[in-house]
């Protein structure tokens, strides 16, 4: 179980850069902060979502957008470094982004999505089976579209940031003292399917990484980052070695990351609420100010058997939190995403992992914790 479970050119930047009033919001170009990370539900451009175009029985590949489109300013690969020319290579009609039958731009058919054999596929719900792949597959087959729409479109509520909570992080930032960071969990915190843990253009890196780069940038200070994430862990392997991987490092905030193993595995959420209960605990117990954010994780594909109790942790997680431990809800954020968007077009394998674009999501929801909102 363990083991399936672990298991920019200067043209079309130019392009861009016409549409926009501000050179510094090319989303992921050259894996830059100061774009990748603007909050998505603060702005009336959205940069570089992903879509995965899909041909169905035949049909011409379509994808849908999180927001209705005013003007679409660009539609490119997801290394950034080709662009695709409307008319020619697509076009947006009947609420669908549509490619074109002679377009160059990369696709997936449904017979490619759901195949035949066994290699390279999971059971799918229902009969059937699932693609799988790990690596870049699913990357260098999505398609990044930047595009203005209409203000506050999201309709979930935003992170707040965390001052009186993480009064002891915060003010540690604040201050330029050091402030160890360790983040903990599973493949998803370890960072997989991120463009850049695979060599890939535009070598987004793991959203743990881009909230500790943020956090020196925009405070400046002295900030420490651990990753002890291991692919395939679940609760009860982060109970088992909270001491070597959490405690021996002396951490001042730990993000708590684990429920996509746990929820595959079925575990019961009370079963899950102890045991990162116990984690907690066993952390301040050695560093009584230690600090904690709890993130409840992305959902697995509903499709799949991997689909099991991960939408339940969310509740438990909420009842741990308090003065010194605050949620992260990933959680809620996907599911709404789904709403509007197909899994392929967010996944970095089509089963249980993040692609750039939703591990974008995670940093922007953490670092709005850790930032106040009026500097983001």
């Amino acid at each position: 179980m363990e083991k399936i479970l672990k298991q920019a050119s200067f043209k079309s930047l130019t392009y861009l850069i016409l549409f926009c009033t501000n050179v510094t919001l090319v989303a992921q170009e050259n894996n830059s902060l100061d774009t990748a990370l603007i909050p998505f539900w603060k702005t009336t451009t959205m940069y570089n979502e992903s879509v995965l175009m899909i041909s169905r029985n035949g049909e011409l590949p379509v994808a849908s957008l999180l927001f209705p489109p005013e003007k679409i300013l660009s539609v490119r690969n997801s290394a950034l470094n080709i662009s695709y020319i409307e008319g020619t290579d697509w076009e947006y009609k009947d609420g669908q982004l549509r490619l074109l039958k002679d377009s160059k731009a990369a696709y997936l058919t449904d017979k490619q999505l759901y195949p035949d054999t066994s290699k390279h596929a999971f059971p799918k719900k229902g009969g059937g089976l699932i693609l799988f792949m790990e690596g870049s597959f699913f990357h260098n087959h999505q398609l990044a579209v930047t595009y203005t729409h209409a203000a506050n479109l999201w309709k979930l509520p935003v992170p707040d940031f965390q001052k009186k909570n993480l009064h002891g992080v915060i003010n540690k930032l604040k201050k330029g003292a050091l402030l160890k960071i360790l983040l903990f969990g599973d493949s998803i915190a370890e960072g997989a399917n991120a463009s850049g843990e695979n060599n890939a253009p535009p070598f987004m890196a793991s959203w743990g990484k881009l909230v500790a780069d943020e956090l020196k940038r925009y405070y400046k200070g002295n900030i420490e980052f651990t990753n002890s994430a291991v692919g395939g862990k679940d609760s009860r392997w982060g109970l088992e070695t909270i001491e070597e991987n959490v405690i021996a490092h002396n951490p001042d905030l730990v993000m708590i990351a684990f429920g996509m193993n746990d929820g595959t595995l079925g575990m019961d959420p009370n079963v899950f609420k102890a045991n990162i209960q116990e984690m907690i605990i066993k952390v301040k117990k050695h560093n009584p100010e230690a600090e904690f954010i709890l993130v409840a994780t992305m959902m697995p594909n509903p499709e799949s058997d991997f689909t099991g109790t991960q939408a339940s942790f969310k509740k438990v997680l909420t009842e741990l939190t308090g003065e010194g431990i605050v949620l992260m809800d990933m959680t809620s954020v996907h599911t709404e995403l789904l709403k509007y968007k197909s899994y392929q077009d967010m996944t970095g394998n089509n089963i249980n992992h993040p692609n750039d674009f939703l591990i974008r999501w995670y940093a922007q929801q953490l670092l709005s914790l850790l930032i106040p909102e009026t500097a983001r």
